[in-house]
């Protein structure tokens, strides 16, 4: 069973000063002060606000207080669960995981020819194609149009880093760049995907808590989550590495915002998964999107009359809790639906209560994924606590 990234921040916190304040330091230095002033004058002195000493202690203290946040930041920075920025990556090259770059998108490129030709034709590595934006996907190897053949699909990449070749439709990079001899048209068969900006704190302090998994040559589950999300973390939303049969895995994954990945996209990482030394030599790994279970939500919810003076505010932060809902069922493989959680999104929000009318409980297989088909959210009005 993976172990679940939630264990690391359920941790208690540690700290080094402890419940220590800035109120606290200057009282301390207040009565030492008047400690060690009686202890050598032999006369008892007190500190009023406006005494100047007052005053100075306090600027010190101040500084002191700043000291120790530093002395507390610097010793939280050697523990995963609060390190961030260049602290948690030293952290993770002690795992020799390192932070990813932004990642390109991908897509599957299909060239035509005017017409039929008794030979081959080439289409040469780095050939590009547009939308008519200054956006460029470029084929990523060699390809041929075979003889007697109108077309052939090449897999390209986007040649901007980041999320910016996200989201071509199928059809839509259809001007060729570059010409190539014989051929008259170019477009897309696949929407672009995959591509990512530098990896997030969230995301690489998740890889470096799942590191040590994948030391292992006998493929564990949490091996298989890592490196799939170290072929591109920021994209990568959810993976669920599943099994049947010995020597088979099924992963499964989707991508941020609840995106299916791409015939593109999962080509590319069955072919990294293949090629460099991550798959166990027994094992056949299948690489896919998740198989979608479609469900209707609708729902009435109803306000506290007590919260009369906020219904706008609550009526708005209902709506949103619903599709934050919404959200996380698609992008939680294998999560079964469960009113229950919808209740509490919406309870969170400040709802009194809810009728759901759909959906009912669903078991949802770690092959799947459930996402909203329709959303109906209505406001049924005030009722007394």
């Amino acid at each position: 069973m993976a172990v679940d990234l939630q264990s690391l921040y359920d941790l208690p916190d540690i700290s080094v000063i402890g419940e220590m304040d800035i109120e606290n330091i200057k009282e301390e230095m207040v009565a030492d002060y008047e400690s060690f002033y009686q202890a050598e004058t032999g006369e008892k002195i007190t500190l009023y606000p406006a005494d100047r000493d007052r005053i100075k202690l306090n600027v010190v203290a101040n500084k002191l207080y700043q000291a120790y946040q530093c002395i507390e930041k610097g010793f939280r920075m050697n523990f995963l669960k609060y390190a961030s920025g260049d602290y948690l990556d030293h952290l993770g090259a002690g795992k020799k995981t390192f932070r990813q770059e932004a990642h390109p998108a991908v897509t599957v490129l299909r060239f035509f020819l005017e017409e039929m030709r008794t030979q081959v034709t080439a289409i040469p590595k780095g050939k590009r194609a547009t939308a008519g934006d200054n956006v460029f996907f470029e084929t990523n190897d060699y390809a041929e149009i075979a003889a007697g053949a109108m077309y052939v699909d090449v897999q390209a990449t986007c040649t901007v880093f980041g999320i910016e070749g996200n989201g071509y439709v199928a059809g839509q990079v259809n001007i060729l760049a570059d010409p190539i001899p014989y051929v008259v048209s170019v477009k897309n068969i696949t929407k672009s995907d995959g591509g990512s900006s530098r990896e997030s704190d969230a995301n690489y302090r998740e890889r470096i808590f799942l590191a040590p998994s994948s030391y292992s040559t006998a493929g564990p589950e949490d091996a298989y989550i890592y490196w799939v999300k170290q072929y591109n973390s920021a994209a990568i939303k959810d993976v669920k590495p599943h099994t049947t049969e010995d020597s088979v895995v099924d992963i499964r994954l989707i991508l941020t915002g609840g995106e299916l990945p791409s015939e593109a996209f999962l080509a590319d990482l069955t072919e990294y998964l293949e090629s460099s030394g991550i798959r166990p030599l027994t094992d056949q790994v299948i690489v896919a999107a998740p198989d979608v279970v479609e469900y209707d939500l609708d729902l009435t919810y109803y306000i506290s009359r007590s919260n009369k003076n906020n219904v706008e505010t609550i009526q708005k932060t209902a709506e949103d809790a619903a599709n934050r809902y919404v959200l996380w069922q698609k992008t939680h493989i294998g999560t079964d639906i469960n009113p229950d959680i919808l209740i509490g999104f919406l309870r969170a929000a400040g709802v009194k209560r809810v009728v759901i009318r759909s959906p009912m409980f669903t078991t949802i297989k770690d092959t799947q994924i459930a996402m909203a088909r329709s959303v109906t959210i209505l406001y049924g009005g005030l009722e007394d606590d």
